[in-house]
């Protein structure tokens, strides 16, 4: 009768850490990206979820059957205790080892492919100047966008064509950071840092500063307009050089 009673604990203890795994991956799922150089970020991310979910899974379902399996009676004797066993000390330092250069490498494979740049002349480039408290967008054609606190910039921007955007700050630290495309880069005063992204749908993608750089910090919004190839060719020829 004690075993069927454990065994029923135990089965609604398994179910009850299915039901949080399950709630737990949805919600940390990561949306899809909306740049091609995202997917590979997107995927390695939900890889991560994964692989941890599981390690919980089984580090959490062996501790539960554990206590329900070897709980003692209060007058039982303890059982044989091991100081050691070399084979399974093996085991347990051999998985979590090959698992992490796993993911080392996976990981050093997407940060190459989202860093890896295009010849110069095949993309468009785009220099995004982080400044106090706003953005300044120049096209090579002499065109620039520069916000206010008050009226963020719009970028307008292509889809299905490689885009190199360069990032420099006059003042102090900020950060690119465009949630749909999971992906942020830091704008370093001193140092311009550059990567190209290709959009993949036309949308108006939201963007913000994500480090704090000062009192209007949280204004210093912007938006992207990614628009088919034509139409940016045409919104371009209108806009006039800045002077």
């Amino acid at each position: 009768m004690d075993r069927l009673m454990d065994s029923a604990r135990l089965a609604r203890c398994a179910r009850s850490l299915a039901v949080a795994v399950v709630a737990m991956v949805l919600a940390g799922c990561a949306p899809a990206s909306a740049t091609l150089e995202g997917d590979g970020v997107k995927r390695l991310y939900d890889l991560f979820l994964v692989v941890g979910a599981l390690i919980f899974v089984l580090v959490a379902g062996l501790i539960g059957w554990s206590i329900v399996r070897y709980r003692a009676a209060p007058d039982a004797e303890l059982p044989t205790q091991t100081a050691a066993n070399l084979k399974l000390e093996l085991i347990w330092w051999a998985l979590p080892t090959i698992l992490v250069v796993v993911l080392f490498i996976l990981t050093a494979g997407v940060l190459n492919r989202v860093d890896a740049r295009v010849a110069d002349g095949e993309s468009l480039v785009v220099r995004v100047t982080g400044f106090q408290w706003q953005w300044r967008f120049a096209y090579e054609t002499g065109v620039a966008i520069t916000g206010t606190p008050d009226e963020p910039p719009v970028m307008v921007l292509p889809v299905d064509r490689t885009v190199t955007f360069l990032f420099n700050s006059p003042d102090v630290q900020h950060a690119f950071y465009v949630p749909a495309f999971l992906f942020k880069r830091d704008v370093v005063p001193g140092i311009e840092n550059r990567v190209d992204l290709t959009i993949q749908e036309p949308a108006t993608y939201t963007g913000q500063c994500a480090e704090f750089c000062g009192l209007l910090h949280d204004q210093m919004v912007f938006s992207i307009r990614a628009v088919s190839g034509d139409e940016f060719d045409a919104w371009l020829a209108d806009q006039e050089p800045a002077s």
